[in-house]
């Protein structure tokens, strides 16, 4: 029965949440879909163009007669801020699939990786004092019931591949194939960027091989998306890039620090609560010494995880470090979207290595309740002046964080029963 707990909990998992959500629109697969059609219409100059404000629903003229053309009037779209490799890669399957035949196929592909993260998640950490069916249970939990998985599913998010190529890796990694793990890292860097972080893992590790790995495969990557898309596209892509790094926007699925800052920083010197659109997203101006504030608890959180590798021992270096520089770049990134914290939350079992077990079924538990999808409903039925969804957010991925690097810091630590290969 329990070899069988893994495939029973997928097949349920996969019957409830692929009907419930294979309608769901998907506004970033759909800023992808488009451009991909601009590309293979000859139309580079279409794939970076934003409104003028920025997260305005209304696209440019230019896409907008590029939705028309696809059929989809009325369907709204986000700016496509992925690297240009992407869109002339998807440019074919644009010209023999639909949009809706490509969005559905996405939601199947995405439901089945967040599937396989539960498995990938377990053999990353190996937990000490935590059985497999146990976190099974636990993680399809976290799947089911948290509100950071649920808005990935609902929106259909890219951000899943990202994930399970993140974990892939990293178990490729703990099973000693390092040149596939820095192959299969660069991939995922190279769709989204906040993984190359994850590369000084293989540093503090002293991995020649998964370092070179990610650096070859990289290189190649970076290559054919030059030859594909050509320079200026590339500049579009870094000149939105930078667009987005001076921007600080409110949302409520934002759960970044710089959010409350600013509108503490709002409130403090009299600044109307009023003009914040809580129901929709805004931008405004990030100030200098926000985002040097920003920059500075990015470079503290990343030097006490370097600080942590000499005290961390073998088998547990690796889940610690992949948990904590998760949290660290979803937290201090340009945004922090609450669909990026699924990954650090599958990796919850982590805190079994560095503190008791009875410390860290607490913290799971805490976690699960503070992130479920009801208590993000009270959250938000709660945001009136302020975004309590970010400051819940905030305050339970820091907290982890936090404890996490403190843990370790205090030598407080267990050695984990792990296979010899995975040392």
């Amino acid at each position: 029965m329990q070899r069988l707990a893994y495939p029973i909990f997928a097949l349920i998992f996969a019957g409830i949440f692929i009907p419930q959500f294979i309608n769901s629109p998907s506004i970033d697969l759909t800023a992808l879909y488009v451009a991909g059609y601009a590309a293979a219409s000859g139309m580079p100059e279409a794939i970076y163009a934003v409104h003028p404000e920025f997260l305005n629903p209304e696209a440019p003229a230019v896409l907008e007669a590029l939705k028309a053309e696809i059929g989809l009037v009325g369907h709204q779209t986000v700016p496509y801020i992925y690297p240009p490799l992407w869109a002339w890669l998807i440019a074919p399957l644009t010209q023999a699939v639909s949009h809706a035949t490509f969005v559905k196929a996405a939601l199947v592909m995405h439901i089945g990786m967040l599937i396989a993260a539960v498995g990938l998640s377990w053999r990353i950490v190996r937990p000490h004092g935590l059985k497999f069916e146990h976190w099974v249970i636990v993680g399809f939990v976290i799947l089911a019931t948290s509100a950071p998985a649920y808005q990935a599913m609902f929106q259909n998010q890219p951000q899943i591949t990202t994930l399970f190529l993140v974990l892939l890796a990293f178990e490729r990694y703990r099973s000693g194939a390092f040149a596939t793990a820095g192959a299969i890292l660069a991939i995922a860097a190279a769709f989204k960027l906040s993984p190359l972080f994850l590369v000084l893992i293989f540093l503090l590790e002293r991995n020649l091989r998964a370092t070179v790995s990610f650096v070859l495969v990289g290189a190649l990557l970076g290559l054919s998306s030059l030859a594909l898309a050509g320079f200026q596209a590339h500049f579009d892509f870094l000149a939105l890039l930078g667009r987005i790094d001076g921007l600080t926007i409110l949302d409520k699925t934002n759960y970044a620090p710089e959010l409350l800052i600013f509108q503490l920083s709002g409130l403090l010197t009299g600044n109307d609560p009023s003009n914040w659109n809580m129901a929709q997203a805004t931008t405004w101006p990030e100030p200098f010494w926000l985002s040097t504030l920003m920059g500075a608890m990015m470079l503290a959180a990343l030097a006490a995880l370097i600080l942590m590798r000499p005290r961390l021992v073998p088998g547990t270096a690796v889940p610690v470090l992949l948990m904590g520089f998760s949290l660290a770049t979803a937290l201090f990134g340009p945004i922090s979207w609450a669909h990026y914290f699924v990954l650090p939350l599958l990796m919850l079992p982590t805190f079994f290595h560095v503190v008791s077990p009875r410390s860290a079924w607490k913290v799971i538990a805490v976690t699960l309740v503070l992130q479920s999808f009801p208590a993000y409903i009270v959250y938000f039925k709660l945001s009136s002046a302020f975004y309590v969804t970010t400051l819940m957010g905030v305050l339970c991925y820091l907290g982890l964080l936090v404890v996490l690097v403190g843990a370790v810091l205090r030598a407080v630590r267990f050695e984990p029963e792990v296979p010899l290969h995975y040392r």
